[in-house]
C-alpha cells in the first residue's frame, strides 16, 4: 500500500465503527430459535456483514431448508435487537472519533460502506453523533449483490470519484474483508469477533488492534533526497515555533494572572497567597517548558532511524533530537533521545535489533536505516548514513569546536559504550572505568536524565545525590543539567554528604572540615578498609558491652521472660539495625512479655512494686536515648587505635572525609532511633579520589539504595588515600545478578598531540592503566617553554593567555601545583587580564580565564590550558606526581603550554628509557544489560500470573487453614499504594504505608480474641488533609469531546436513571434534604454499592417528571433539574432558589481509575472543608486542597457552603478539591464510580448533623 496515494477512507459500519456486531451474533440464533432452528456460535459468526442475496441463500444452505421464510427471521431479529439495542445502546468504537477527526484534519476524504439499510445507518450515525464526518453513506440497499461481492466498495469508489487503489478499506469480518478486497482497495482490519485466518491475512494491507492505529498509517514517510529532507526540516521548525509561541503566551497570561492577584489580595490574604503559590507553581513549570521548546526550535533533531516492525507491513521512521517534539494532535515528529526506541540509534547495526521498554518488554524490529544530520541556523548544512556509530564523523567535527560549542552537541554524538551505561537500569550498580576525557561525568548526568525520563514512577528529583570531589566540578554539574531537562538534583562534596549523615550532632559554629594533606603518609591508614574493620569492632565491642545477653527471669515467679538465646538471635538478625535501635525493640519485647507475666496471673505486685518493675522493664536495656556523643565516642576509637600502635592524629574540631565517614557510621551505628531515608540512587564522580573507608561507611549509612561510581584510577591524585585500582569496591558494591563493570577506553577531549604527551607523562609511573583509545584529531604540538626569571614567566602567561583568547578560546584554565600557588599567580595575572572568580569556593565554570590548583580541575575541561611552573621541586618523579601532572594535561582540549623557570620537572624533562612498557589492566567490555536480555512480561501477563499465584494460596488456606499474617518492612506495592501512583506517578510516604498496614497489624494482633470484631477501615489515601496538590496533577488531562445528552430515562421506586453515550447517571433521593448523585462511564455498566447509604431507609414523598427540554427530582427541601442537552444536574433549594450547578460543557470526566465532577461554584461564594475536629472548618474557597483523611478512619469528604448546602463525596481513597477556576473548578475522587452527596440545609451545624448522621458507613462496612 501507497499511502501518499490514499485520498479517502472507506468504513465498514457494524462492528468497525459502533459496537453492534455482537448484537448480531447474539439475536440471529435467538430470532432463529423463535422460528424453530438452531443456530451454533460459530454458524452465527458466518452471517456477519453478510448481504443480499448471500444472507437467506446460506440460512437456507445451513439448515438444508429451501422453505425457510428469511424475511421473518430478519424482520424478528432486527425488532428484539432493536429492543436491546434501546435499553443499553450503542458505543463507538475505540479511537473512531480520533481517526475521523484526524482524517477530517487532513483533508482525507471519509465514506460508510454498510450491509446496513440505510435507514438504520443513518439513525445510527446520527444518534451517535457521526452523521457529520462522512462524505458518503453507501448501503447494502443501493447495490444489486452485498458483501462479501465487491459491488459496495466499488460502488462507494464511484460515488467518491475515486480508484479502488486510492482508498482503504476498514473492515472487521471477513465477508467484509473479501468485499473490499475484490474491489481492489487496501484492506485494514480492525478484528471484532474473530482474527483473520492465514488466507485472510493474505488480502490485508494491514491488521490493527483499534481504529487511532490507523492514523501511524498516515504519517507521512519522509524522503531521503536532500529536497525532501530539507521540505521536512521546514515542517518540524514550523511545528516547534508554534509550540514555542504557545509556550510563550501560556507564560504571558500566567503573569497577567499573578499581576492581578497583587492587586486584589494584600499579603496576609491567605486565599490570595493559596492563589499565587499554585499560579507561581504553574509558572516555575511552564518556564521548564519553554527552555524545552526552545532547545527543540534551536536544533530539532540530528538523526533518524527508519525501520520496520514485524507486526506491521509499512515502514516507519523517527526523528530523534534533544527534547521530543509533538505537533498540535499531540503526535511525535522528533523522539526525546531518552525514548526507549531511540537506543537502537545509538547502538545497533543494520537489520533485526531490539529495544526494551521499561515494564512492557523487549522489542524486536528491523533497522534500515540510521542517518545523521547536521543543522545549524534552521539550514540543513549536511546529511549521512551510516552503520554502527552512526555519529563519528559528527563527532569529529563537534570536537573540533570550543567547549562552549561541544556541550551543546554532546546528544547527538553518544557513542555505543557511553549509551549502553546511560541505559543501564538504575535499579542496579554499575562502577565505570573511565580514561582521561572519555566522557565520564557527562554520561552520569545523561544517565540520570535518562533514568527521570523513563522510570518516572520508581525515582524523582530528589531520590538522587550526586557527589564529587570538589564545588567547582559539581557547580558545573549543577549548571549542566537543566541543559538535559533536570531540575532539582541535590549534590553535595563526599565531606558534605557524611556532615548531613550526622543530622542534629553536627554543629556548624563548633565544627568544621578541611580537605585531606595528600602527602601524610602518617594518616593514610584511614582511608583504608583495615582502618573500617577496626571502626567496625570498636562498635561491635561497644554493643556487646551495653547490651546484657543473660536469661531474665520475673521476680517472684521465677518464670524466664527472655532467653540469652533469644536475645542474641534478634541482634543476629537485624545487622543493619543501631545498636539503640536494637536496646529499644528488646525492651519492647522485654515489656511484653513481663506485661503478659503478671496480667491475670494469681501472683499480684503492691503499687508501688509494680511501678518499680514497670519502669525496670520498660527501660531493662537501657534508656530510650543514648546520651553519649558521637565525637567523644570516635576520639575514643582514635585513642584505642594509637593504644594499639597506629600513629594517627586525634582533631579536635575539624575533620577531614575520613574522619566525618567514622562519626556518620558511628551516628548510623550506635545512635540513629528512627532512620532517614536519604536517597535511591547516588551518583559518584572522581570516585578514584575516596579510599574504601569512605564506601564502606558509605555503604552502611546509605542501605539500600544503588549507585552510579564513575572514575578513572590513573588519575588518583590522593596519593596514599585513593583508589589505585577497582577489586575491593566492585566486591563491596557489585553483589547484585545483574550489577556491572564498564569500561570508556576512548578519549574524546585531547588533540592526538595532547594525547601523546599526556601518555608519555604516564609512562614515567610504576603501576597499571586501562587502555586508551584516542580519537584521531590533530591539532598544535604541545610547547615546553623555559623562562629566565618569575617575570619573563609572568609575562610569558599573559602574552600566550591573550592569544588563545584572539584565536576564539572561550574557556582557559591557568593550572598551577596548590591553592597557594593559584591564589597567588591569580593576584599577579588579573592586573592584565580579566579572572574568573578566585575564591575556590564561590568559583564556576564557565567561560574567561581560571587560575586553579590541579586537585580543583578534576572532571573539567577547557579549550586551552597552560600549565604553570611545574619544576621538579614541586612535582618530584613519583608515582603520585606522575598523575597529578596526568591530570593537568588531560585538561586540554585543543593548546597545551607549559611555562616554567628553574628545573623542570623530571616527569616531563627526562625520556622514558626504551622498551619499557606500561602494566595494564585487563580489558572489560560492558554488553548489554543481562536483565534486558531477559523475558519481560506485560501488565497482563503479570496480572495472570497473579490470579494463578492467588488461587493457589486459596487452595492452601483452604487445606491448611489462613496462613499467619506478616508485616514486612519493605514488599511488593499493594493496591493502596498504586492508588498513590494513580495522582502523583510516586510511590507512596512511608506514614501513608503505616496507616494502610496499620489494619492488617491490629487484626494480626486480635488473632484468637472476639471473632466478631472487624478491623476498621481506613481511607487509602497517601495525603493528609489539606494538603496541597502539585500543579501538575491539577491539570486535568484528556478530558473532550465526550457526549452528556441524555437519550433514555427510567424511573423505579427508588431511583431515576438517565443514560448518555458517556454512561449511566444515577439521582437517588435519600432523605428530603439528601439527594445521591451517582455517575459510572460506559453504558452497559451498572451503578454499584459504596460504603456509604446507597437508598432511602424509609419511604417519603418523590416526584420525577420529564420535559422536552428537562428531567427534574422533587422533594419536599430539594429540587433536581437535569439538562436533557448536557446530562449536567442543578440543585435549587425549597423555595426554588440555584444553589449549585454542575458545568454545563462539561459535566464530569472518568479515566484510570478516577472520577472529576466539575461544578460552577460562584465566584463570591465561599466554601469550607470539614476537618477531623468538631469545629474544625478549612476554608477551599479558590484554592485547591485534598480534602480526604488519609490514613484515619473511613469517612467521606465534606465541602459546605454559604450558600445552605453541603456536598459529601463517597470515595475511599483520595479526594481533591480544586476551586482554581484555571483548573477545574472541579472535585476529584479515586474510584471508578462518581458518587456524591448533595445536602440541602441552611444551618451549618445541622447540615453536618444529617452528614454524621444519616451518611453512616453501611454495617457491611
Amino acid at each position: 500500500m501507497n499511502i501518499k496515494k490514499i485520498k479517502a477512507v472507506i468504513f465498514d459500519m457494524d462492528g468497525t465503527l459502533i459496537d453492534t456486531e455482537k448484537y448480531y451474533r447474539m439475536f440471529w440464533p435467538k430470532a432463529l430459535a423463535h422460528f424453530g432452528y438452531e443456530m451454533t456460535d460459530e454458524q452465527a459468526l458466518t452471517m456477519r456483514s453478510l448481504g443480499q442475496p448471500y444472507a437467506p441463500q446460506h440460512l437456507k444452505e445451513m439448515f438444508h431448508d429451501p422453505d425457510l421464510d428469511y424475511t421473518a427471521i430478519r424482520n424478528y431479529r432486527k425488532q428484539i435487537m432493536g429492543e436491546c439495542l434501546k435499553k443499553n445502546g450503542i458505543e463507538i468504537k475505540k479511537g473512531a472519533i480520533e481517526l475521523l477527526d484526524y482524517l477530517k484534519a487532513q483533508g482525507i476524504r471519509r465514506a460508510i460502506a454498510t450491509a446496513t439499510d440505510q435507514v438504520r445507518t443513518e439513525q445510527y450515525l446520527k444518534q451517535l453523533g457521526l452523521y457529520g464526518y462522512f462524505d458518503q453513506i453507501i448501503c447494502a440497499t443501493m447495490v444489486e449483490h452485498g458483501k462479501p461481492s465487491p459491488d459496495i466498495y466499488q460502488y462507494a469508489c464511484r460515488q467518491l470519484a475515486l480508484l479502488p487503489e486510492e482508498c482503504i478499506a476498514v473492515e472487521d469480518s471477513p465477508n467484509g474483508v473479501c468485499s473490499a478486497y475484490g474491489a481492489g482497495c487496501n484492506v485494514v482490519m480492525v478484528p471484532d469477533q474473530t482474527e483473520p485466518d492465514e488466507a485472510l491475512r493474505g488480502k490485508l494491507a494491514t491488521r490493527v488492534d483499534s481504529l487511532d492505529e490507523i492514523i501511524k498509517l498516515f504519517k507521512k514517510f519522509p524522503g531521503l533526497t536532500k529536497e525532501d529532507e530539507e521540505h521536512q526540516l521546514s515542517k518540524i521548525i514550523e511545528i516547534a515555533q508554534d509550540n514555542l509561541d504557545h509556550a510563550k503566551e501560556d507564560i504571558r497570561k500566567i503573569n497577567e494572572d499573578l499581576a492581578d492577584l497583587l492587586e486584589v489580595y494584600d499579603a496576609k490574604d491567605k486565599e490570595g497567597l493559596a492563589l499565587w503559590n499554585n499560579a507561581t507553581a504553574r509558572l516555575k513549570e511552564d518556564e521548564r517548558e519553554l527552555v524545552r521548546y526552545e532547545k527543540a526550535r534551536k536544533k530539532p533533531y540530528f538523526g533518524r532511524i527508519d525501520f520496520r516492525d514485524p507486526k506491521a507491513k509499512a515502514d516507519e521512521a523517527y526523528y530523534i533530537g534533544r527534547v521530543g517534539i509533538t505537533d498540535s494532535s499531540s503526535d511525535p515528529v522528533v523522539l526525546d533521545w531518552r525514548a526507549p526506541i531511540a537506543s537502537v540509534y545509538y547502538e545497533s547495526r543494520m537489520g533485526t535489533c531490539q529495544y526494551t521498554v521499561s515494564s512492557e518488554g523487549t522489542f524486536e524490529i528491523d533497522l534500515k536505516r540510521k542517518r545523521t544530520y547536521e543543522i545549524e541556523n534552521d539550514r540543513l548544512k549536511d546529511f549521512f548514513d551510516s552503520d554502527v556509530v552512526a555519529n563519528d564523523e559528527l563527532l569529529t567535527k563537534y570536537l573540533a569546536k570550543n567547549k562552549k560549542a561541544v556541550l551543546g552537541e554532546i546528544i547527538a554524538t553518544i557513542q555505543k559504550e557511553q549509551n549502553l551505561i546511560i541505559r543501564r537500569s538504575p535499579k542496579t550498580n554499575i562502577i565505570v572505568q573511565g580514561v582521561a576525557g572519555s566522557g565520564k561525568t557527562t554520561v552520569a548526568m545523561h544517565r540520570i536524565s535518562y533514568i527521570l525520563y523513563n522510570y518516572k514512577d520508581d525515582f524523582r528529583p530528589e531520590d538522587f545525590y550526586i557527589i564529587g570531589s570538589n564545588r567547582i566540578l559539581l557547580n558545573y554539574i549543577t549548571s549542566v543539567l537543566p541543559e538535559l531537562d533536570v531540575y532539582g538534583i541535590r549534590q553535595m562534596t563526599m565531606e558534605q554528604l557524611f556532615i548531613r549523615l550526622l543530622y542534629e550532632d553536627w554543629d556548624e559554629t563548633r565544627f568544621s572540615y578541611h580537605n585531606i594533606d595528600k602527602t601524610d603518609a602518617k594518616n593514610s591508614i584511614k582511608g583504608g578498609t583495615a582502618w573500617f574493620l577496626d571502626l567496625e569492632k570498636f562498635c561491635q565491642n561497644y554493643e556487646n558491652q551495653s547490651i546484657a545477653k543473660e536469661d531474665i527471669y520475673m521476680e517472684k515467679t521465677g518464670n524466664l521472660l527472655l532467653s540469652k538465646e533469644q536475645i542474641g538471635r534478634y541482634l543476629k538478625n537485624n545487622p543493619k539495625v543501631s545498636m539503640q535501635s536494637k536496646i529499644l525493640m528488646l525492651n519492647e519485647i522485654l515489656y511484653a512479655k513481663y506485661e503478659n507475666e503478671v496480667s491475670g496471673k494469681s501472683v499480684t505486685f503492691p503499687p508501688k512494686e509494680k511501678k518499680i518493675l514497670d519502669k525496670k522493664y520498660a527501660s531493662y536495656f537501657g534508656d530510650g536515648k543514648w546520651r553519649e556523643s558521637v565525637f567523644t565516642f570516635y576520639r575514643e576509637f582514635l585513642l584505642a587505635q594509637q593504644e594499639a600502635g597506629k600513629e594517627v592524629d586525634v582533631p579536635e574540631n575539624s575533620f577531614d572525609v575520613y574522619d566525618l565517614a567514622a562519626l556518620a557510621y558511628i551516628y548510623k551505628r550506635i545512635k540513629e532511633t528512627d532512620p532517614v531515608r536519604e536517597a535511591s540512587h547516588v551518583v559518584i564522580d572522581e570516585a578514584q579520589d575516596f579510599g574504601m573507608m569512605s564506601y564502606r561507611c558509605l555503604h552502611y549509612c546509605l542501605y539500600g539504595c544503588t549507585y552510579t561510581i564513575m572514575g578513572d584510577t590513573s588519575q588518583n591524585i590522593h596519593f596514599e588515600y585513593g583508589l589505585n585500582d577497582w577489586e575491593e569496591l566492585k566486591k563491596l558494591i557489585l553483589t547484585g545478578t545483574f550489577d556491572a563493570f564498564g569500561l570508556l577506553r576512548k578519549s574524546y577531549r585531547n588533540t592526538v598531540e595532547i594525547s601523546e604527551f599526556a601518555n608519555e607523562i604516564l609512562r614515567h609511573g610504576d603501576f597499571s592503566i586501562y587502555p586508551v583509545e584516542p580519537i584521531i584529531r590533530h591539532g598544535n604540538p604541545v610547547q615546553t617553554v623555559a623562562c629566565p626569571d618569575e617575570n619573563k614567566l609572568l609575562a610569558d602567561t599573559v602574552t600566550t593567555i591573550k592569544k588563545w583568547q584572539q584565536d576564539g578560546y572561550e574557556t582557559i584554565a591557568v593550572i598551577c601545583r596548590d591553592e597557594a600557588e593559584a591564589a597567588q599567580a591569580a593576584e599577579e595575572l588579573k592586573k592584565y587580564v580579566k579572572i574568573v572568580e578566585t575564591d575556590l569556593e564561590k568559583a564556576e565554570f564557565g567561560d574567561g580565564v581560571m587560575v586553579l590548583p590541579v586537585s580543583y580541575t578534576k572532571g573539567l575541561e577547557f579549550d586551552a590550558v597552560l600549565l604553570f611552573d611545574p619544576t621538579q621541586e614541586k612535582y618530584p618523579s613519583d608515582n603520585g606526581h606522575v598523575k597529578l601532572l596526568y591530570v593537568a594535561a588531560t585538561r586540554a582540549l585543543h593548546e597545551l603550554v607549559v611555562l616554567y623557570r628553574g628545573k623542570l620537572t623530571g616527569i616531563l624533562a627526562d625520556k622514558v628509557p626504551e622498551g619499557k612498557h606500561m602494566k595494564e589492566f585487563a580489558a572489560e567490555t560492558l554488553t548489554k544489560a543481562a536483565e534486558f536480555e531477559r523475558v519481560q512480561h506485560t501488565e497482563k501477563e503479570i496480572e495472570q500470573q497473579r490470579r494463578i499465584e492467588g488461587a493457589k494460596d486459596m487452595a492452601e488456606r483452604e487445606y491448611i487453614g489462613p496462613k499467619r499474617i506478616v508485616i514486612k518492612p519493605q514488599g511488593k506495592e499493594n493496591e493502596a499504594e498504586a492508588r498513590g501512583k494513580t495522582l502523583t506517578g510516586q510511590k507512596m510516604t512511608s506514614a501513608y504505608k503505616r496507616a494502610v498496614a496499620a489494619p492488617v497489624r491490629k487484626a494480626a494482633d486480635n488473632s484468637g480474641k472476639n471473632e466478631g470484631n472487624h478491623t476498621e477501615e481506613i481511607i487509602l489515601s497517601p495525603y493528609e488533609f489539606g494538603a496541597i496538590p502539585d500543579n501538575a496533577i491539577l491539570r486535568v488531562k484528556g478530558h473532550s469531546r465526550n457526549n452528556f445528552a441524555i437519550k433514555w430515562i427510567k424511573k423505579t421506586k427508588s431511583y431515576v436513571e438517565l443514560s448518555s453515550m458517556y454512561g449511566l447517571l444515577r439521582i437517588t433521593p435519600i432523605t428530603p434534604e439528601v439527594i445521591r448523585v451517582s455517575f459510572v462511564k460506559g453504558v452497559t455498566e451498572k451503578i454499584g454499592d459504596t460504603a456509604w447509604k446507597g437508598k432511602a431507609d424509609t419511604a417519603f414523598t418523590w416526584s420525577a417528571k420529564e420535559s422536552k427540554m428537562l428531567v427534574e427530582i422533587a422533594t419536599e427541601k430539594v429540587t433536581v433539574r437535569i439538562a436533557k442537552n448536557n446530562g449536567a444536574v442543578c440543585f435549587y433549594n425549597e423555595k426554588k432558589q440555584l444553589l449549585l450547578t454542575e458545568k454545563a460543557e462539561e459535566p464530569r470526566f472518568q479515566e484510570g481509575g478516577c472520577n472529576w465532577t466539575f461544578f460552577e461554584w460562584e465566584k463570591s461564594e465561599h466554601l469550607k472543608a470539614k476537618g477531623l475536629l468538631a469545629a474544625d472548618f478549612m476554608d477551599v474557597t479558590a484554592k485547591a486542597k485534598y480534602v480526604s483523611y488519609g490514613g484515619k478512619k473511613l469517612r467521606m469528604p465534606l465541602i459546605l457552603s454559604e450558600k445552605g448546602y453541603g456536598l459529601a463525596i463517597a470515595s475511599k481513597g483520595t479526594v481533591l478539591f480544586c476551586g482554581i477556576r484555571t483548573f477545574g473548578p472541579y472535585i476529584m475522587a479515586e474510584g471508578s464510580q462518581s458518587d456524591y452527596y448533595f445536602i440541602s440545609e441552611k444551618n451549618r451545624e445541622k447540615l453536618v448533623e444529617i452528614y454524621q448522621k444519616t451518611l453512616t458507613l453501611q454495617p457491611k462496612f
